[in-house]
């Protein structure tokens, strides 16, 4: 029987969230101990998440271990883990007729009018209004954004 999973915040040292989550995952696969994943939010700068199924076998994997600035790692709950492994991302509506910006690509930084969207393709084809002459190009819906 699987035991169910309890997630734990790691307060460490800034900028070595990255270095500090390989050792303990090298010594959690050198002991044989139950780590199932490790999560290193970028926009929490000195937090490590830590997924396991013995809490026990955190304690050996964390001891003697530099850059963690309290050795006792502080239990959450698995949806607050969730949220930050997982963020809602929010699409803009892309619409015909809209005025757009390309956003990446060869096209980047460029203005367009949109002239036919796709939803099934993710794509839209897009007349690009900062050329010579008239130039319809397809674009993906993930490179565009509403023009400001």
């Amino acid at each position: 029987m699987e035991r169910k999973s309890k997630f734990y915040s790691l307060y460490v040292t800034g900028g070595m969230e990255v270095r500090t989550a390989l050792v303990i995952a090298e010594r959690a696969r050198n002991m044989n101990l139950d780590l199932r994943s490790i999560v290193i939010p970028p926009e929490a700068k000195g937090f490590i998440f830590l997924e396991v199924g013995d809490p026990g076998a955190l304690v050996l994997v964390l001891r003697g271990l530099r850059h963690v600035k309290r050795k006792r790692p502080i239990q959450v709950k698995e949806e607050d883990v969730m949220k930050i492994a997982k963020p809602v991302v929010e699409v803009p509506t892309i619409s015909k007729g809209q005025v757009i910006e390309v956003i990446g690509g060869p096209f980047k930084g460029m203005k367009g009018r949109v002239v036919e969207v796709y939803e099934a393709r993710k794509e839209a084809d897009v007349t690009l209004l900062e050329t010579d002459y008239r130039m319809v190009v397809t674009i993906s819906l993930d490179l565009l954004k509403p023009a400001t």
